[in-house]
């Protein structure tokens, strides 16, 4: 007996052993992996303005409140830490983050080492722990423990509940209505899409009720996390005057599927989940032999599960069909790696009591989800927010499937889309180099500074004393309510010309230097903007082709005129005619500094709230372009 205790005493130190050296390997991946964005300094700035006693708001008053921060948890975190230990946003962002990555894993690794083979025996905790290291190797997990967007709050909070909807929960089911609202709350607060977990935990509750298996007495007291829920409602009507967040409007003009589809295909592929629907089939097929595969318990005992299945579904669904994606790569799908892996082993260890099967399960989606390293090392360092095509370095049994990764990839980014996080670190220090060091100022309180940006989230950390009107909307309620401007028409004409005109070998093909000499012509600023600099070569990477070898002129002009006027991720939307020469911005910002000009008409606050009544009614009125 007392052999035995030792055995076993040495095993769980090994075990805790291995667990503490995931974790580090986790903090530390994280770490080296940790950027911040432009759009995690909007946060920022109403964190700043909060402190400042002007409560969470854009511009301070007279203007009125806007909601752009998207996460009020994340939100109230950076405060309080601003607040009790004067730690400012930019320099504790990250470090929170992270941080809530320690009870994140622990909730996996508890949920790794608590599952069940057929037999009822526990899985073997060499497969738990392979689990537990692939999630922690795997680059998207970890490179959304940062960021500055509050991104691992709500993977912490959406994990947590879909796993609660797994437990069992017939002997303690007061505790677990509780457990799993509280994490569904959770959830709501961290980001909008939570609310989806909030209404299936409600759901789940009435449908327990409604077929009396549990009494109120037990469930309704266990709700109560979803008064907080509740209680944001209200707030948030009673602040900003809307039921939605303002980033909503701002970002969905229409369905996108045609985005969402090579988006999902990109993260699919780099994650190795075209793999994962074998596991499925194989754990079905299991299921049904053994006569367990009954659909009808889905509505009777398995409610919780078959909700929490339904949600993920729906969220990816709608990402998907709908927003057409993500401006960021993959962030609005991280918490779907710790779920499919852990949910991968589950699976195995119900189809085999062996140990090896779930093991070499996990393995296999480890190895198919390594992709995304190789990306990150072929695509670094960035020098610029140029695509970077994979192909030329594939070995050339894969280079076909590459480049159709390829061209995802260049359609992706020409829209906006899946920008990736190097990418997102470059720019925001690209946007820093012309911009002045955060500064604080007296404004006159007769003239009210106002300065106008696209890229609003750095800028605004800057001039924290400066009204700044969102071009794009995020930010700004009339901007973000403002119909897209149709695109103009295509000039086919002109551009077949140029295409004739650039092809100066007379071949019927165009090369990378020739194709850009034509898209000068009929783009415009094809030699200097962002966009146009890398039109060339993302037409040539969409037409799978090589630059030396030159694409047929046909293929070119088609591509092209799909892509002159592309849809843009979260940059859709611009003022209507007239709105922001209303407010007369007069601060001008370049080379590092930046200069209060004095109007002849001076901006008063009476007149601010005076435009933004105007403007205001006129987008609800829907009477805007």
């Amino acid at each position: 007996m007392g052999a035995d205790a030792a055995t076993w005493r040495r095993r769980r130190i090994a075990v805790a052993a291995a667990l503490a050296g995931l974790l580090g390997a986790m903090l530390w991946g994280a770490a080296e992996l940790a950027f911040l964005c432009d759009d995690a300094f909007i946060t920022f700035r109403y964190v700043s303005n909060a402190i400042d006693g002007h409560g969470l708001c854009w511009n301070p008053p007279p203007f009125r409140p806007v909601e752009g921060f998207t996460s009020l948890l994340w939100t109230l975190q950076l405060w309080a830490a601003w607040s009790w230990f004067g730690v400012e946003p930019p320099a504790g962002a990250n470090v929170l983050s992270i941080a809530t990555g320690v009870p994140l894993f622990a909730l996996l690794a508890w949920t790794a080492l608590r599952l069940r083979r057929r037999d009822g025996g526990r899985v073997a905790t060499g497969a738990a722990l392979l689990t537990l290291a692939a999630i922690v190797g795997n680059r998207t997990f970890l490179q959304w423990l940062s960021g500055g967007l509050g991104t691992s709050l709500f993977v912490l909070a959406f994990v947590g509940w879909a796993l609660v909807a797994f437990e069992p929960h017939e002997r303690r089911p007061a505790r677990w209505v509780a457990l799993w609202s509280a994490f569904a709350a959770l959830a709501a607060l961290a980001r909008p899409e939570g609310l989806l977990c909030a209404a299936a935990t409600t759901a789940v509750a009435v449908h327990e009720l409604a077929l009396r298996r549990r009494r109120p007495i037990a469930v309704l007291p266990s709700l109560s996390p979803m008064f907080a829920v509740l209680a944001q409602f209200v707030w948030h009507r009673a602040v900003y005057g809307t039921w939605l967040t303002n980033t909503y409007h701002a970002k969905v003009a229409a369905p996108w599927p045609e985005a969402g589809l090579r988006y999902a295909r990109c993260f699919v592929l780099e994650h190795g989940l075209w793999a994962w629907p074998i596991v499925v089939v194989a754990w079905l097929t299991c299921l049904h032999r053994r006569g367990g595969l009954r659909p009808a318990t889905l509505v009777g005992s398995q409610a919780a599960p078959a909700a929490a299945v339904a949600v993920l579904l729906f969220h990816a669904g709608y990402y998907t069909f709908v927003t057409g994606g993500d401006h960021f790569e993959y962030r609005v799908l991280a918490h779907l790696v710790p779920l499919c892996l852990l949910a991968a082993l589950a699976m195995a260890a119900r189809c085999s009591d062996r140990g090896a099967v779930p093991a070499a399960t996990v393995a296999l989606l480890w190895l198919a989800s390594t992709p995304g390293w190789w990306h990150l090392a072929r695509t670094s360092p960035v020098t610029s927010i140029d695509h970077r095509p994979l192909a030329p370095h594939a070995p050339a049994l894969l280079r076909p499937l590459v480049r159709l990764h390829d061209a995802d990839q260049a359609w992706l980014q020409l829209h906006l889309i899946g920008l990736r996080c190097n990418q997102h670190a470059f720019r925001l220090q690209e946007i820093g180099a012309g911009l002045p060091p955060r500064t604080r100022f007296a404004p006159d309180p007769d003239d009210v500074p106002v300065v106008t940006a696209k890229s609003v989230g750095l800028l605004g950390w800057r001039l924290p004393d400066c009204a700044l009107l969102d071009l794009h909307g995020l930010n700004d309620f009339v901007v973000a309510r403002t119909p897209p401007a149709p695109p103009a028409p295509p000039d086919r004409i002109r551009l077949r010309a140029a295409l004739a005109a650039a092809d100066a070998d007379a071949d019927g093909r165009l090369g990378a230097g020739e194709l850009a000499a034509a898209l000068e012509q009929v783009v415009p600023g094809a030699a200097s903007t962002a966009l146009g600099a890398t039109f060339a070569q993302r037409i040539l990477t969409l037409a799978a082709a090589a630059p030396p070898d030159g694409v047929p002129r046909s293929v070119v002009e088609d591509l092209t005129l799909r892509l002159l006027q592309p849809r843009m991720m979260a940059h859709e939307r611009s003022p209507p005619p007239g709105y922001v020469e209303d407010f007369a911005p007069n601060v001008v910002v370049a080379d590092g500094q930046f200069t209060v000009r004095r109007r002849s008409e001076p901006l008063t606050p009476a007149r601010v709230r005076a435009l933004e009544q105007r403007w205001w009614q006129r987008a609800r009125d829907g009477a805007l372009r």
